[in-house]
């Protein structure tokens, strides 16, 4: 077989597509921000972040997004203010558009951002145009509405996450971030409203043109063209700002959190596991294995045996997730006579038509799964976004718990706009806990990618040769891609949620390549039989059954990620850097005696060999370590 050392890119994010972008620092005025890509991002006075973004998006019919290529760009950049142009080209199916943009930063803390595009194809869209994110930290915060026919009014930032717009019909708004701090938004050219982006774990508030109220999809006339413009003000600031960044310091608090049930999925990819990948597999504790069982496919008892076969050699007990559609009780009387030799843990119910589970269905099918599993706890929710659970608030008082996934891709799919997400995890299980407050929360499953969209409005497109599907991400195999697993697991656990079910075993979704795989590809390179970094996570997290989280914070968002936790009778941690330079952490004065990095170094020895890698060779753990760019750190105290 062909060997080939993975590149830098692809320990680092997968490949080449997911490199960081070049940004610019600009300044307007007390105004400071970044430009990258087309976008004005983090635009602060002094720490204070007042806009996380200002960008434009063209949506397709099924909410997909279109990326554009940027053309004549060109950045004028001063000590106090900018001018940037640049033309995007979206191009996507029948979809073809084409837009100037035109950003000004002036002395006076004022931004203009106005498009004038215009459609090169007829074609079906959601959306075109501007879109406003607010930092999700504006929570609670009194928010000032001019709306289009120019009354006014006044609201709040949602503290819990709203299912619906809290702002409609706006033609401008203004509010305060920090006391001393006022800025102003007006837009032109369609009607905005604003959406809680916390529903699909978005770090934000959007506040975003064309009204969901209005139907869609639209259909857009070649050679229609559309304008609009986005300004913002800042109206009032200090006259001393500080910018004085503060030191990165990982802090443990008091206290310890039972640690969750955390499972993991059945391959979608990988028929069949291999004696390699069920050792591999055997040495990280997980609690259970989530498996989809569709009960309306006429093959379903071939899948359903196979996983039974599974679970029963890997020792874990099973999560079922069951997809019924019609005749529901009689799919569930032929799965009952088929599960006899396997523990089911939970279940999970869902309809094949439906988004969440509905009153009926639950009241249909509970005493028929109570009577044939009375052991397992059995639940309902969503199989897809928080979203869709809270619009759809289901009454949890005859479940055991109430369920939803989770993956950060729905709107923004860059490395940095990844990482936010982490923190909105867990502010959907506080939300959750506010609507159901005496029903445990379980999530199932976390993954990278969508597996699936709830929301299409036609048909997808199969993917070509020369792309990989659509749930599937090339960050699963990199140290990226352990590192966001990381933080996933701290935001998580340290919300309370009774269970996790992250990705999958084996294959481009799971936690290690498999042995089956044959080559490694150039859309995917993994090598065959090899783990991904992330296996190394939950092995290290899960290697002693039981154990307990230590509370854990890190005083600067975005830049480290970390949990700390007692395994047997150690402390330990894992840290991971999520940025391309390396990072100076501080650590808790002598609670870790021993550490050990995994970074471009020695990613090839960790994936081809994690037992030895994790049990050997650490190193003396200063008060200070200095992160590489991308790496993990693996903490131990003395035993």
């Amino acid at each position: 077989m062909h060997y080939t050392s993975p590149s830098q890119e692809t320990m680092y994010y997968g490949d080449a597509t997911h490199r960081p972008p070049a940004t610019v620092e600009l300044m307007a005025g007390k105004f400071q921000c970044q430009y990258e890509e087309g976008n004005l991002r983090y635009i602060k006075v002094g720490n204070t972040e007042v806009i996380r973004m200002i960008y434009s998006a063209v949506r397709d019919h099924n909410w997909d997004t279109v990326s554009p290529e940027i053309s004549q760009e060109e950045v004028l950049n001063y000590n106090d203010h900018f001018t940037i142009t640049y033309n995007c080209r979206y191009q996507k199916g029948e979809v073809d558009f084409l837009a100037r943009y035109h950003i000004q930063g002036e002395t006076d803390g004022s931004v203009r951002f106005t498009m004038d595009g215009e459609a090169l194809s007829t074609f079906q869209r959601n959306r075109i145009g501007f879109c406003v994110l607010h930092p999700a930290n504006v929570a609670g915060i009194t928010c000032q509405i001019k709306h289009v026919d120019n009354s006014q009014s006044e609201g709040q930032f949602p503290t819990y996450i709203s299912p619906h717009q809290p702002f409609k019909n706006i033609r401008g708004m203004q509010w305060s971030p920090l006391e001393g701090i006022v800025a102003s938004l007006e837009f032109t050219g369609d009607t905005f409203e604003t959406e809680d982006q916390r529903n699909w774990t978005d770090d934000s508030f959007k506040t975003y043109c064309t009204p969901l109220d209005l139907p869609f999809p639209v259909t857009v006339q070649k050679g229609e063209k559309i304008h609009q413009e986005v300004a913002l003000r800042l109206e009032q600031a200090p006259t001393d700002i500080s910018s004085e960044k503060e030191p990165l310091r990982f802090t443990i608090s008091k206290g310890a959190i039972p640690l969750p049930a955390i499972g993991i999925g059945q391959s979608t990819e990988i028929e069949k596991l291999t004696t390699q990948d069920i050792h591999l597999l055997q040495s990280v504790s997980f609690a259970h294995y989530r498996v989809d069982v569709q009960l309306y496919n006429s093959d379903w008892q071939k899948a359903w045996l196979q996983a039974v076969s599974e679970a029963n050699t890997l020792g874990w007990p099973m999560e079922v997730a069951l997809h019924v559609a019609t005749d529901t009780l009689k799919q569930i009387s032929d799965f009952a006579k088929l599960a006899t030799t396997v523990t089911i843990k939970t279940i999970l119910i869902f309809k094949q038509s439906s988004k969440v589970t509905s009153q009926k269905l639950l009241n249909q099918l509970l005493p028929t799964l109570q009577l044939h599993f009375p052991d397992a706890k059995i639940g309902g929710g969503t199989d897809h976004f928080f979203t869709e659970l809270n619009r759809d608030r289901l009454s949890s008082d005859h479940l055991d718990f109430l369920s939803y996934s989770i993956n950060p891709q729905v709107h923004h799919f860059d490395n940095q706009s990844l990482v936010e997400t982490l923190q909105a995890q867990s502010y959907t299980v506080e939300s959750a806990k506010q609507f159901a407050p005496k029903t445990p929360i379980r999530i199932s499953p976390v993954t990278l990618k969508m597996r699936r969209n709830p929301n299409a409005t036609g048909s997808t497109s199969p993917p070509t040769p020369d792309a990989l599907p659509p749930s599937v991400d090339t960050r699963q195999l990199s140290l990226f891609g352990a590192g966001w697993a990381v933080g996933s697991l701290r935001n998580l656990i340290q919300s309370g949620v009774e269970a996790i079910t992250y990705f999958e075993t084996v294959g481009r979704k799971g936690i290690l390549a498999g042995s089956q795989m044959t080559s490694s590809s150039a859309l995917f390179p993994a090598q065959p039989g090899a783990v991904y970094p992330m296996y190394l996570v939950f092995r290290f997290l899960l290697e002693n059954e039981g154990g307990s989280v230590l509370p854990a914070t890190l005083s600067v968002p975005w830049q480290v990620e970390g949990i700390a936790f007692r395994s047997g009778d150690e402390s330990r941690a894992i840290l991971a850097n999520l940025q391309p330079e390396s990072v100076p952490v501080g650590l808790p004065n002598n609670l870790f005696t021993r550490m050990k990095l995994l970074d471009e170094n020695n990613f090839e020895v960790a994936t081809q060999q994690p037992e030895e890698f994790l049990a050997t060779n650490y190193k003396k753990c200063p008060d200070t370590i200095s992160l590489p760019p991308y790496s993990l750190a693996f903490l131990r105290s003395e035993n």
